[in-house]
């Protein structure tokens, strides 16, 4: 804590409000940001560390001396954290809605998560540390960056006693390996490092990542072992849901005071039930089980996990009451993805911990590299957070490669016996009025099956299974001659754009892994795949006819010679198209990589990313920004201007 408070400014003026301050509404509560857990530390000064704090995340909401404290599920736990609320109520006389955390700290100067709950329940003096300012005085400023935010949050705080109930939590930029063993050192948590310049986002990303000095985590409470005796709790039976299945993740039977098991044991037996309710349990657990309804929520530190999925040295911390049980999640670390460190071991642990089996981990699936199936599950977890917003929920095309030489691949569109349940089934009405099977994935679990079932390419449709009769985006494939340069394509693909800016459309850029460069355009799903694919062999015809010495609109290999086909037949209902972030079925491991458009004219192939090199492009900024922001329709207007 020390070293923190030693962080911070001396001095900080704190901003006064006019007496003539307007009244603001109370601030509504918004889903919280959540960090990403990782064994590394980022470099650089565009990185804020600060400390992890052991308590409760909270909101607090503020209008002038109206206060609302919520808790990361937006319960209103106002009058459980009321020791907090009376600096809160001067603070402003306008509005604020202010991101922390609630602590208690004990002699030693650290968090201490089981003081914090003695402390709620017997109104001891508690800390809430500000980190973050969503709203100020009715301005929505999650949008600026994580600085600016920062910087208007210790101005609206002021310099403050150390015993004040209201702190903001100071953080230092760059240097994160020194805070780390710092805080290490004190026996604190860990660390949290935050992107400057970020902005909120109320869901987990990379932006924000949690670095620990152990491993710690909450698991689902899913039964317990009696004492030898037959009165009493031996022990906790542990789980994490994945899939909305529970999961068994083994047994914890320290960390307990005897005042703790006599209460959970209480909160334990209200909630019996005769059958377990995790997916299995190893047998000689089952036996002297009783099984209870999976509500309860313990925290637990533990040394690693076991291959089979168990907690190793599992120790308890304390009870959580902010977290839903069906929120709980097994959190593995996710590394910085790089040549050096797109760790098969770590596609092995996720794999595991999703529920997935991976047989065989270590073979080659890409000839003349290291890439093995455990690797291509390290790559899947490293792009997902990039990836799943283009592939979840829609039908899906996959090409797999049973043999790994990439010679005998095919294409599969249809459930085959043996295929891993998160990967889903289903069917849909197409247009024609004809019934049609459909594979779809909703999660990196699914994307990790296709890998055990040594899928190489995920090819997606262009609309939702829920809505299989609206397009959300239209893609121009340009597929170049062979004897062409990929200067040639990249200007192509530059050129398009400037025709679809001309007719009111924003484009992204993809490197399709392969050839060519697809030309993406994100719809608001009005138009129908008829009035899509009208348009779009309309803009190709157009192409062909104006400029024929470099575009066809016939897919004719003769036909093409010299010229790059620009390949409207992608948007039809039922035709697919490579998904961003997916790997290729093509020698060296490429990737199918969004780029941004001031970037492309840099690449020297279709083919510039391997799964190495685009894992570590996607932890940096998104390079498609906006991509599902924009709000843009195929209008009628549009459609005339290509005919």
């Amino acid at each position: 804590m020390s070293a923190v408070e030693a962080s911070r400014p001396k001095k900080r003026t704190r901003r006064r409000d006019s007496e003539s301050t307007p009244r603001y509404p109370l601030p509504q509560f918004r889903p919280f940001q959540l960090c990403t857990l990782t064994d590394d530390i980022p470099v650089g000064a565009n990185w804020l560390f600060e400390m992890k704090f052991d308590g409760y995340r909270a909101q607090a909401a503020i209008s002038s001396s109206e206060v609302v404290v919520y808790t990361r599920n937006g319960h209103d736990w106002t009058r459980q954290f009321k020791v907090i609320v009376p600096p809160l109520m001067s603070l402003t006389k306008g509005s604020a809605l202010i991101d922390g955390e609630i602590v208690a700290i004990d002699s030693q100067g650290r968090t201490n998560f089981s003081m914090l709950k003695t402390g709620i329940a017997a109104g001891m003096p508690l800390k809430f540390y500000a980190f973050d300012l969503l709203e100020l005085n009715g301005e929505d400023v999650s949008s600026r960056p994580l600085l600016e935010r920062k910087e208007r949050l210790a101005e609206l705080l002021g310099e403050r006693d150390p015993d004040d109930s209201l702190q903001f939590s100071s953080h230092i930029a760059d240097n994160g390996k020194k805070v780390f063993d710092t805080m290490c050192a004190g026996g604190h948590e860990g660390i949290i490092a935050k992107r400057a310049d970020s902005r909120y986002v109320g869901d987990r990303t990379a932006n924000w990542l949690k670095i620990k000095c152990t491993k710690r985590q909450e698991f689902v409470v899913g039964g317990y072992r009696p004492s030898d005796t037959g009165r009493g709790m031996a022990s906790l039976i542990l789980g994490t849901y994945e899939n909305g299945k529970l999961i068994y993740r083994g047994r914890v039977g320290t960390g307990f005071t005897e005042a703790m098991r006599t209460s959970i044991l209480a909160q334990l037996e209200k909630r019996s039930l005769d059958k377990s309710a995790f997916v299995s349990v190893p047998r000689d657990i089952t036996r002297r089980a009783r099984w209870v309804k999976p509500e309860l929520v313990a925290e637990v530190t533990y040394s690693e996990v076991t291959p089979d999925g168990s907690l190793r040295h599992p120790s308890f911390q304390g009870m959580r009451e902010d977290k839903r049980a069906d929120q709980v999640v097994m959190e593995m670390p996710r590394a910085p993805a790089t040549a050096a460190n797109l760790d098969p071991r770590m596609g092995k642990e996720i794999a595991s911990a999703l529920g997935v089996t991976l047989t065989h981990p270590d073979k080659i699936r890409y000839p003349g590299t290291k890439v093995t199936k455990a690797t291509l599950a390290a790559y899947y977890a490293a792009v997902a957070e990039k990836m799943l917003p283009h592939i979840q929920d829609r039908p899906l095309s996959l090409v797999r490669d049973t043999d790994g030489d990439l010679e005998q691949t095919f294409f599969q569109k249809h459930k085959l016996p043996g295929m891993p349940k998160a990967i889903h089934d289903g069917q849909l009405e197409k247009m024609s009025g004809k019934e049609s099977r459909i594979l779809w994935v909703d999660d990196l679990a699914g994307l990790i099956a296709g890998v055990q079932m040594n899928v190489l390419e995920f090819h997606v449709w262009g609309s939702l299974r829920q809505q299989p009769d609206l397009p959300h985006r239209i893609i121009f494939d340009i597929d170049p001659d062979e004897g062409l340069d990929f200067g040639d394509v990249k200007q192509a693909a530059i050129d398009i754009r400037g025709i679809l800016e001309a007719l009111g459309l924003q484009s992204w850029p993809l490197l399709s892994g392969g050839k060519g460069v697809h030309v993406v355009v994100p719809l608001v799903p009005e138009a129908d795949w008829e009035a899509v694919k009208n348009f779009c062999q309309d803009f190709a015809e157009l192409l062909a006819r104006t400029d024929s010495s470099r575009f066809v609109a016939n897919m004719s290999k003769a036909r093409r010679k010299g010229r790059m086909f620009i390949d409207y037949l992608r948007n039809g209902q039922g035709a697919t198209a490579i998904c961003p972030w997916s790997t290729r079925a093509r020698s060296g491991a490429s990737c199918a990589v969004p780029v941004p458009w001031d970037e492309l004219p840099t690449f020297k192939s279709a083919s510039a990313f391997d799964v190495f090199t685009a894992a570590s492009r996607a932890q940096e900024s998104d390079a498609w920004e906006g991509y599902f922001d924009v709000e843009q329709t195929l209008t009628e207007r549009i459609r005339k201007a290509v005919r």
